[in-house]
């Protein structure tokens, strides 16, 4: 009987719970994107934002929605909204060379 409990318990949380899309979710939009009239820039830009987003979230879950002029990146967990913050310091010398603008709510 124990047994049972006890595997009942773990199907209950799993060990991740935390980190379940949903729980905590916190979104940074990129604004301004479509500045650049050459597209390799355009696209290394993107990369860039890209590869901060991953950098900042590690192995949280993520979503990501990108349009022309836009990009809006959230993470999810319980320091979700502190990877948001070193996602947005991680972008702010790029936001200010580029002209975009960087706010919290999505899109």
């Amino acid at each position: 009987m124990a047994t049972r409990t006890s595997k009942h318990a773990l199907e209950a949380e799993p060990p991740d719970a935390a980190d379940a899309p949903g729980r905590f979710l916190c979104h940074l939009t990129i604004d301004g994107l479509d500045h650049h009239s050459d597209p390799a820039k355009a696209t290394r830009l993107r990369g860039r934002i890209h590869a901060a987003a991953r950098t900042a979230a590690e192995q949280r879950h993520t979503t990501y929605h990108a349009t022309d002029t836009a990009i809006t990146i959230g993470i999810a967990g319980p320091d979700a909204q502190h990877r948001i913050d070193q996602l947005r310091a991680a972008l702010a010398t790029l936001a200010t060379k580029h002209g975009w603008t960087l706010r919290d709510a999505p899109r």
